[in-house]
């Protein structure tokens, strides 16, 4: 283990506020991250003992502690503290977000030859759409040295892909502006290679789509047209006029005998014209309507693919998404508004708390089924840290405490649906 140094995040980190206090047990703010967040986030986590700021001493190490549900955990170092040794900062890895759902990791410092841990913090990690297949989750215990190199990685890597952008903000408008038809792309580029194949079929038969496409397609007709034309010898009333005109022949030779009306061919091993059976009228052919029966026409094809309202139908616009995401809605805790009695309040585990305290404010478009967190916004003062629970109601949110504060607490929610 190292000592704790100062330490300044990389212009390119996201830094995410919060507190930890090694004697008081306030509900933590929830610090919100997306599965596979790595390196890019740092918590920055401001310290106390008893709500008053502890500085970390001179010859003090620390490190975060947190479990995961399959009993796999993170140790790590903390990257560093700011000057006044009040503050220190901890670096988001890969395997602190490897699952979704709350954890509740702790800081403990070693300092005089002694531990202590402070109160735990809350990391909300929301499930990625997109899952990761090649990232083990395993227990992870790194030194200062890999957190700081990860750090580093992900400052230059973020510094390029401004970069990028910059370069390439015109093609990004345009993308940006064409969105629907890029959408639509893959669909129409899986629609148009189906069809394809589908004509090949019909046209050259070498694609095993369809049965019997080995002589059923244009090149076997064209192959039997060439060799009828060329190997023709004529037409005549019957055997024996065919017999008398060419008493002998080559392979490929052909007539048309009227009385059967059937093609006869020239059988070189026998030395015979045999009778094929086959109808001198084309009647297993197809003709013209025919073909143009089994082929896909301009209205066939474009009832088959999506157009633009039909793909405008089934996918959201901005509009639809915006009124998906949560909505940020300040909210007044008056140092009146506190209640004493006994209250309980039930967490998605089945679990429960009981509390002492509780205050019901009015907040337009919260329902009991809206989901609401405390948003990374809020200013953490001692009334605040004093609220240990919220929950929405009809029209309202309650907000529970063990002590009601002596000011007013101001929250900044976020209300989704």
């Amino acid at each position: 283990m190292s000592k704790v140094t100062i330490y300044s995040p990389p212009s390119a980190a996201q830094v995410k506020n919060c507190t930890a206090d090694f004697d008081l047990r306030h509900a933590p703010v929830p610090i919100h991250l997306v599965q596979f967040d790595k390196t890019i986030p740092i918590l920055a986590v401001a310290l106390y003992k008893g709500g008053t700021a502890y500085k970390l001493p001179e010859d003090a190490e620390a490190n975060v502690r947190m479990g995961k549900r399959n009993n796999l955990y993170v140790y790590n170092p903390v990257l560093g503290c700011n000057e006044g040794r009040t503050l220190v900062y901890v670096a988001v890895t890969p395997q602190m977000t490897t699952q979704d759902g709350v954890f509740y990791p702790i800081l403990e410092v070693l300092a005089g030859g002694g531990v202590a841990g402070t109160s735990p913090l809350q990391l909300v990690i929301q499930r990625n759409p997109v899952q990761e297949g090649d990232l083990e989750d395993t227990s992870e215990a790194q030194t200062l040295a890999d957190l700081v190199s990860q750090a580093a990685a992900s400052a230059n890597a973020a510094a390029d892909s401004a970069r990028i952008v910059q370069e390439n903000k015109d093609a990004i408008q345009n993308a940006n502006e064409n969105i629907e038809a890029i959408k639509a792309a893959p669909a129409n580029a899986k629609a148009a290679a189906a069809s394809a194949k589908e004509a090949r079929s019909w046209a050259v038969g070498d694609t095993a789509s369809r049965p019997g496409e080995g002589m059923d397609n244009a090149k076997y007709y064209a192959a039997l047209a060439q060799q009828v034309s060329q190997g023709a010898v004529g037409w005549y009333p019957n055997y024996e006029a065919l017999y008398a005109a060419h008493d002998t022949g080559y392979d490929g030779n052909w007539a048309i005998v009227g009385d059967t009306d059937t093609i006869w061919v020239w059988d070189s091993d026998t030395g015979v014209w045999k009778d094929t059976g086959e109808s001198s009228k084309f009647a297993n052919y197809y003709d013209k309507t025919q073909i143009d029966e089994n082929f896909y026409g301009k209205a066939q094809i474009d009832a088959n693919f999506y157009n633009k309202t039909q793909i405008d139908e089934n996918f959201y616009d901005k509009t639809q998404i915006d009124a998906k995401l949560p909505k940020p809605v300040t909210v007044t805790v008056a140092a009146s508004a506190w209640t004493s009695g006994d209250y309980t309040v039930s967490w998605d585990d089945g679990s429960t708390t009981s509390y002492t305290t509780c205050a019901t404010v009015t907040v337009a478009g919260v329902t009991a089924d809206s989901r609401i967190a405390v948003s990374d916004r809020t200013r953490v003062t001692d009334a605040v840290r004093m609220v240990a629970a919220l929950e929405p109601g009809a029209g309202a949110v309650k907000f529970y405490t063990n002590a009601a504060p002596t000011s007013a607490a101001v929250f900044v929610l976020e209300v989704s649906q």
